[in-house]
């Protein structure tokens, strides 16, 4: 389960990332991440970031260009 909630985070991210508009945002160390939803990859229902509140989750922030 936890490997399938980092593939899930890593995959969301870069989705993330690639279909939105990330201009101008910094993650700032100590401030939440801004909440996003993406669908799971087992089962294709919402999650969301929020929904992880309390938990350690590996954000990974990268750029391809």
């Amino acid at each position: 389960m936890r490997k399938l909630r980092l593939a899930l985070l890593f995959g969301g991210l870069c989705l993330l990332v690639a279909t939105s508009n990330s201009y101008g945002y910094s993650p700032q160390v100590g401030r939440p991440h801004p909440d996003f939803t993406l669908p799971r990859i087992d089962n294709r229902q919402p999650v969301s970031l929020s929904q992880f509140r309390g938990r350690k989750v590996l954000l990974v922030h990268f750029a391809s260009w």
